[in-house]
């Protein structure tokens, strides 16, 4: 009795740790954007090359010390680099746009572009991939699309290119991350590889620049060298929160990061924000709380047929 009242307490723990965790993660990809404010001396595209370089060195590191290479190099092959190649063009994208809206003030459109990015995946799945799509998933995007056109044509304080930019390519991210093999520290280390090579290549034929302005506060090259930590602590906090707790469970995950995005918004940045995009976000809001409602109910259905069969046999 003890051991087992032990062992329930240490899985209940565990629980508990691995949710902390993912919460943790959302929030601090959530507030990053007051991280990036602070490197405004130096311009977003610069800013972009260094969160690359930066993030390949300190993945270089991490996946040392978790002993992932013999496994990267045991399951790689040439479709799988190519769908990190297209994720990591995506990435790029998104990191970009990110950084700019934060140094500019456009956290909000920010948070709405993460709040619509779960629709994009799913539509990618339907459309690219044939993969069946609900009747309530349905009536969701049909939600989402209402949403978005309110916010185009009567949200004038917005940038829709910012949520649009970061909704399409952090959803399309999400969808080839989700049909990888790979863990999420090889995919992004194969991510972060393809983009430096594709940096080497642009940089002599580009705008694209690692100079810096003269003279910068230490406080500066200290956050500049935390560039790769932005990226790579919120990934092992929400790779451990996935590996402890069901998918399910992580769906709820996806309100935090732009939820927190618009308290940025609201209370540090003081962005105004109209009834329209109050009403929008909160229906957009809406609609992925059904997705994932969706979602928990058939993941519930699935382990209670599969424990019906197991007292059958």
């Amino acid at each position: 009795m003890a051991n087992g009242a032990s062992s329930n307490g240490s899985a209940a723990a565990v629980i508990i740790t691995a949710a902390v965790a993912g919460i943790t993660a959302n929030v601090i990809l959530g507030a990053s954007s007051l991280f990036w404010r602070e490197l405004s001396i130096i311009s977003s595209e610069t800013l972009l090359c260094y969160r690359i370089v930066v993030s390949l060195g300190t993945l270089i590191l991490a996946m040392s010390i978790l002993g992932k290479y013999r496994k990267l190099i045991i399951v790689i092959s040439p479709k799988i680099i190519s769908h990190h190649a297209m994720a990591a063009l995506l990435v790029a994208i998104n990191w970009g746009t990110f950084i700019w809206a934060s140094i500019n003030g456009h956290v909000l459109e920010s948070g709405i572009g993460y709040l619509i990015a779960p629709f994009v995946a799913i539509g990618v799945g339907a459309l690219a991939f044939g993969e069946r799509v609900s009747n309530i998933r349905r009536f969701a995007i049909a939600v989402i699309v209402v949403g978005i056109l309110l916010l185009l044509f009567r949200s004038g304080e917005l940038n829709p290119a910012v949520y649009l930019v970061i909704g399409a390519t952090w959803g399309g991210y999400a969808y080839f991350k989700k049909i990888t093999p790979l863990d999420p520290f090889s995919g992004l280390f194969i991510e972060t590889a393809v983009l430096s090579l594709l940096l080497c290549f642009l940089i002599p034929i580009s705008s694209l620049s690692f100079q810096l302005p003269h003279s910068l506060p230490i406080t500066t090259v200290l956050l500049l060298a935390a560039t790769g930590l932005v990226s790579i602590i919120p990934l092992w906090m929400f790779s451990f929160a996935a590996q402890k707790l069901a998918l399910s469970a992580m769906g709820f995950f996806q309100f935090i990061l732009p939820t927190t995005q618009l308290f940025v918004a609201l209370v540090f940045y003081h962005q105004p924000l109209s009834s329209n995009t109050l009403i929008c976000f909160s229906l957009i809001w809406a609609a992925l709380l059904l997705i994932v409602g969706e979602s928990f109910l058939r993941s519930d259905q699935l382990g209670i047929i599969k424990l019906r069969r197991r007292k059958q046999k």
